[in-house]
């Protein structure tokens, strides 16, 4: 199947740079796009908390601009290893629905995402932004496991 579009979430981890290279892989081999995604989920789990004061648009914009950064980092590292066509983009919410949502406006062929091994008692207690993902995306869902 060639891909188009391929959706990479990455938080700047070790665990997410792994799957940034699988995506990068596999971008390079079929030509699709890479579409990089950081979701900052601080803002959304600190609603209960925020004010219109202009402390917290502070706050709010700073963690916005971690991730913009941390995804020009990424897709540097990414074209200087050969990938051509990578955007990326940053957003506010759960993770799980923002890249579930952010894959059907795309139309992504494929999502690349790294999960650690929880068990299904672990992802039961923990629970899983990968297998909130798998369970609600349009697409296949690969997953990455690491070694680190």
């Amino acid at each position: 199947m060639p891909y188009k579009t391929i959706i990479c979430p990455v938080d700047g981890s070790k665990l997410t740079d792994a799957a940034a290279q699988e995506a990068a892989y596999l971008c390079k081999a079929t030509g699709a796009k890479l579409m990089l995604l950081n979701v900052v989920e601080k803002w959304y789990r600190s609603a209960h908390l925020v004010t219109n004061s202009s402390e917290w648009q502070t706050i709010h914009e700073e963690w916005l601009a971690e991730g913009k950064k941390m995804l020009e980092e990424v897709a540097a590292r990414l074209d200087k290893d050969g990938v051509k066509n990578i955007d990326f983009t940053v957003r506010d919410g759960d993770a799980a629905h923002e890249i579930v949502a952010l894959a059907m406006e795309q139309r992504a062929d494929l999502i690349v995402m790294a999960t650690h091994r929880y068990s299904p008692v672990g992802k039961l207690f923990i629970g899983s932004v990968t297998d909130k993902v798998s369970r609600h995306a349009p697409c296949p869902v690969m997953w990455v496991f690491a070694n680190l």
